[in-house]
């Protein structure tokens, strides 16, 4: 076969197969896309098709047939930051009262935690996991960032599944979500400062220290009021955006994309801060012509490249130690925090619970998080490979354990502490 027709055949596998398996094994109402996806992905890598058929896979999968998927993978996630920081709007979080920050704040402190001291220990009893160069509070301190992870794409397809969207559970619940996805950028910024000159391939220390500040300065103080002012030439009389205005908003992006990897802070990060600074009046706008394809063309590609690089070997101790371990904080880190959070706020247990079960998934906002971590040599790929296996883990717990809320309250939930989100975006088309 040509590389044309290999290249058309991996495209097809990786776009049709997941969606297939996902209506025709009728698991819609249980299992999100995300979660097919990620399996697909890990059953096309090494571990599976890779030991089955070996030669096949060589032929299918070969180091010349993989820099075309791994330039969309990389273009998938950039756009990904973006959408993120896109449904990001501190507005709609900051004025929900005090209940809401006590559970949101629990929700993602709790676990980080609880994986930090995980990953403490994985460093004393595994060292030859940790990343060369790095120090064993960095590598607990990634390995704590990423059990703290809400996947809020994936938890919208849930609340979708569930019919939550517009409940009070459901606002809730994403506002929570919106909350730990800015505290995790936040996080992983931090970190990726912290280690800079540590990891290979990373800046300097002192470029990435003094030139952060000037960065955020700049995109906070000069992009910011720059795109207020522009924003509405950047549309058209119909209430629509022009193609001028979107190569615009994208330039802007990139471009703050590739200081942030010049800083040694990942690109993803810059296109998460270029998303949350975008003019309220425009962020709908340009959801609506890159979402869709962002999440449903684009990333199934990062999905592949993700299992390409898991490697699930059950015969090595240190694996399964790993997935145990972590899967296990994940689990009881969200929902233990979350639930006595908002117990405390004067919640029933059971309306607690299902909270904290929709606020488990770390779905493929976790794959990007390891994603970074692996690519700046702060985890190795066998600790790579089992925290894939936990965000996987969590995800398809999640539906079950809110269900299981769901039926011990015995009615659809209305949680006094969620208020309206005022100017919230649309989540239904996030992901299914």
């Amino acid at each position: 076969m040509t590389p044309e027709l290999i290249f058309l055949a991996q495209v097809l596998t990786i776009l049709v197969l997941p969606v297939a398996l996902w209506r025709y094994l009728r698991i819609r109402q249980a299992i999100p896309l995300v979660c097919v996806q990620i399996l697909v992905g890990i059953a096309l890598g090494p571990s599976f098709f890779g030991r089955i058929a070996p030669d096949l896979y060589s032929r299918f999968f070969s180091p010349a047939t993989l820099p075309p998927l791994s330039g969309i993978a990389s273009i998938a996630v950039l756009l990904f930051g973006y959408i993120t920081g896109l449904h990001f709007e501190p507005a709609a979080v900051l004025g929900r009262g005090r209940s809401f920050m006590l559970v949101a704040i629990a929700s993602v402190a709790v676990p980080t935690v609880a994986g930090f001291l995980g990953g403490l220990w994985i460093a004393a009893e595994l060292p030859g996991d940790i990343g060369p160069g790095i120090s064993p509070t960095g590598f607990a301190a990634a390995i704590g960032i990423c059990i703290g992870v809400t996947a809020l794409p994936v938890l919208g397809a849930i609340l979708r599944e569930m019919n939550l969207l517009g409940r009070r559970l459901g606002d809730l619940a994403l506002g929570i979500a919106a909350v730990n996805d800015a505290a995790l950028w936040l996080l992983l910024g931090g970190l990726m400062t912290s280690v800079a000159g540590d990891a290979p391939g990373n800046p300097g220390l002192l470029v990435s220290l003094c030139g952060t500040p000037v960065y955020l300065a700049v995109m906070v103080f000069v992009v910011k009021p720059l795109l207020d002012r522009l924003g509405p030439a950047l549309l058209l009389r119909d209430g629509h955006m022009s193609e001028r205005g979107l190569a615009a908003v994208c330039a802007v992006a990139l471009g703050s994309a590739m200081a942030s990897q010049w800083l040694g802070l990942h690109y993803v990060f810059g296109a998460f801060v270029a998303g949350t600074l975008m003019p309220h009046e425009l962020r709908q706008l340009i959801l609506d012509r890159l979402q869709l394809v962002t999440v449903g063309i684009l990333m199934p590609f990062f999905f592949m490249i993700t299992g390409l690089r898991t490697s699930i070997d059950l015969g090595s101790s240190g694996f399964l130690e790993i997935t145990l371990v972590t899967s296990g904080l994940a689990v009881l880190g969200k929902i233990g925090g979350t639930t006595l959070a908002a117990r405390c706020t004067g919640e029933s247990w059971a309306d607690a619970f299902s909270l904290a079960a929709l606020l488990q998934p770390t779905g493929l906002m976790g794959l990007v998080v390891l994603t970074v971590l692996l690519d700046r040599g702060i985890i190795s790929p066998i600790v790579f490979s089992a925290l894939t296996l936990t965000a996987l883990i969590t995800t398809l717990l999640a539906m079950p354990l809110a269900r299981l809320g769901l039926h011990w309250n015995g009615r659809t939930p209305s949680l006094g502490i969620a208020a309206p989100m005022t100017g919230s975006l649309n989540v239904q088309t996030r992901y299914e």
